[in-house]
């Protein structure tokens, strides 16, 4: 697991990695890592937060809530000033595209992770399904057994 503080301090070299390379004339699309690096951060701040919350570790809530909210505000706040310092340096396009691309791939991700869902829902029902089918066949077989025993049993010799 990683820790908030460690995410954020990822975030924050990675924002200041990419002011300076634009800051000395470097292209946004040369800092490629450092914005992998920034999202990447970003994700694991979330991550850690969720992490964070389904264990309690001691931590009152109030501590918890302060660290998570803390953590989020600190890279909204760092993505905005990355976001203008782009537009200031005339690569605003490159942001908007970034935005873009991130969205999309939230989307694909998301329609991914619901049609998994869908299909585990769908080999449960499946699953349900062919052991209630199992169950009456059964139950019928030995029904029809018994009817055919008794029977036998029963018939004048």
């Amino acid at each position: 697991m990683i820790e908030i503080a460690v995410a954020l301090a990822a975030a924050e070299a990675a924002v200041g990695g990419i002011k300076r390379a634009i800051q000395v004339g470097k292209d946004a699309n040369e800092c490629l890592q450092e914005f992998m690096q920034l999202f990447d951060a970003r994700d694991a701040v979330q991550k850690a937060s969720n992490e964070e919350r389904a264990k309690h570790q001691g931590k009152s809530a109030m501590s918890e809530a302060l660290e998570s909210v803390i953590a989020a505000r600190k890279i909204q706040q760092m993505e905005a000033e990355l976001r203008e310092f782009l537009i200031w340096s005339g690569q605003a396009d490159v942001w908007d595209a970034i935005i873009q691309e991130r969205n999309a791939i939230v989307q694909r991700r998301k329609a991914a992770e619901l049609a998994a869902q869908r299909e585990a829902e769908r080999i449960v029902k499946r699953r349900k399904e062919i052991g209630l089918v199992a169950f009456v066949i059964f139950l019928g077989a030995l029904i029809l057994y018994h009817i055919v025993k008794y029977i036998i049993d029963s018939w004048p010799a």
